[in-house]
């Protein structure tokens, strides 16, 4: 018999048993699906922060106050704030090469028919392609050291989706600020910077840059939002870190950027071991209705077995011809759940909430959101097209063998 006529056959058979055999597939198929969206998606995260972490290099640290990270009106050491006294102190550690001080406020950015939610960031401005490998100017100049009126935008600011009103260089804009500092303040664009995405927790893409100096005047306020500390080598950041954590003790918050990664890695591998168990306990509960589905199967056409075996069938066609329905379920399962798979992916994915400039996180501070690409290896296709067959054909196997060794008179007997 020709390998096309059994999984004719298999397909006859499968066919005939419409809700049992769709009912087995279906289970193959949420299994593979569940451990896809799961591998492709914990990858998407990872490769994600990765990339987000190679923006600003793996030899930074971001230095806040303890108090962003608590409700306002706690006091003691939690009331710190960040000057450059400590900018002056953190630059004398050993291994750090330069500490770069920041104000960060959430605002409201309109111009025409436009109103966007955004940050605005006061640094210095020669800094930002130090701090953000790959950031370029998409037209324009970056705002002088001393122009309190002068801003550079983000690509998204400057042109918004779905909108026709767009900037230009040497128009206003007008920001109002939120949290503790409110008011509405007027700038002039210089500079518009090209499609940059997002560096760990800020949307640099709906950020404003002013000066460091025009961020103190206008904010009235000579503490600092943070200090972004660059040390020598990747190797320093660890001591570093340690050293102004000795030094503060609970007063600052700092933060790693790469711990920040291992920490995320550590926390997908685990959600995935434990949601992937799932899938797996899915695709188990489809092999045992595989199981089920062919001992019913061999029972019901025993005397067909009988047959085929007084017309001269061997064994190992006997067995190949319900080999054969477990490998066609297998394969139809395995090409569904990849499909599904892929679509459940990108549902997983969706939209993680991330908020905060610089890496931080402040009360009262609204975040932006970021769409995580899962991805897809060909490994991993391969693995979730051809794990199915082979879980099929081994709740398959037992029951086929059993046919093949039915005696013949026998079947035929049986009623």
């Amino acid at each position: 018999m020709r390998t096309s006529d059994i999984f004719k056959l298999a397909f006859k058979a499968l066919r005939d048993r419409k809700v049992r055999s769709l009912l087995t597939i279906l289970g193959i198929m949420i299994g593979s699906a569940i451990i896809l969206a799961l591998i492709a998606s914990s990858s998407g995260l990872s490769a994600g922060v990765q990339a987000q972490v190679e923006k600003i290099g793996a030899n930074t640290l971001t230095v806040s106050s303890a108090r962003q990270f608590f409700a306002s009106g706690s006091s003691g050491t939690q009331n710190y704030q960040l000057s450059q006294q400590d900018v002056n102190t953190i630059k004398s550690f050993q291994g750090v090469s330069d500490v770069i001080p920041y104000y960060s406020q959430r605002a409201t950015i309109s111009y025409g028919g436009n109103s966007i939610e955004g940050e605005l960031i006061g640094v210095d401005t020669n800094a930002l392609f130090t701090m953000y490998k790959g950031l370029n100017l998409y037209s324009g100049s970056l705002p002088g050291s001393y122009d309190p009126s002068a801003a550079a935008v983000g690509y998204s600011i400057a042109f918004p989706t779905g909108s026709s009103d767009q900037l230009t260089l040497n128009q206003m804009i007008s920001i109002t600020l939120g949290g503790q500092t409110s008011g509405t303040l007027t700038f002039l664009v210089k500079g518009i910077f090209s499609a940059y995405g997002r560096v760990l927790f800020s949307d640099i893409d709906s950020t404003i840059f002013i000066s460091l100096q025009s961020a103190q005047i206008l904010l009235k306020t000579q503490y600092f939002s943070g200090l972004y500390v660059m040390t020598s080598t990747a190797g320093d950041v660890t001591t570093v870190q340690q050293e102004i954590e000795t030094y503060y003790g609970t007063q600052v918050r700092v933060m790693n950027a790469g711990s920040m990664v291992s920490s995320v890695e550590s926390i997908t591998s685990q959600m995935t071991v434990f949601l992937g168990s799932i899938g797996a306990v899915s695709l188990f509960v489809a092999a045992v209705g595989i199981t089920n589905t062919m001992f019913v199967s061999v029972m019901e056409r025993t005397r067909e077995i009988g047959i085929l075996k007084a017309l001269g069938y061997k064994p190992k066609q006997i067995m190949g011809m319900f080999l054969s329905e477990a490998i066609l379920s297998g394969i139809v399962g395995g090409v569904g759940g990849t499909i599904l798979g892929y679509v459940l992916s990108f549902m997983i994915g969706g939209a993680l909430p991330m908020s905060g400039g610089f890496g931080m996180s402040r009360p009262g501070q609204t975040g932006s959101s970021t769409t995580l690409t899962p991805v897809f290896t060909p490994e991993l296709i391969a693995f979730s097209l051809l794990f199915p067959i082979g879980i099929a054909v081994l709740a398959g196997l037992y029951p086929a063998w059993r046919a093949s060794k039915m005696n013949a008179v026998v079947a035929l007997k049986y009623e």
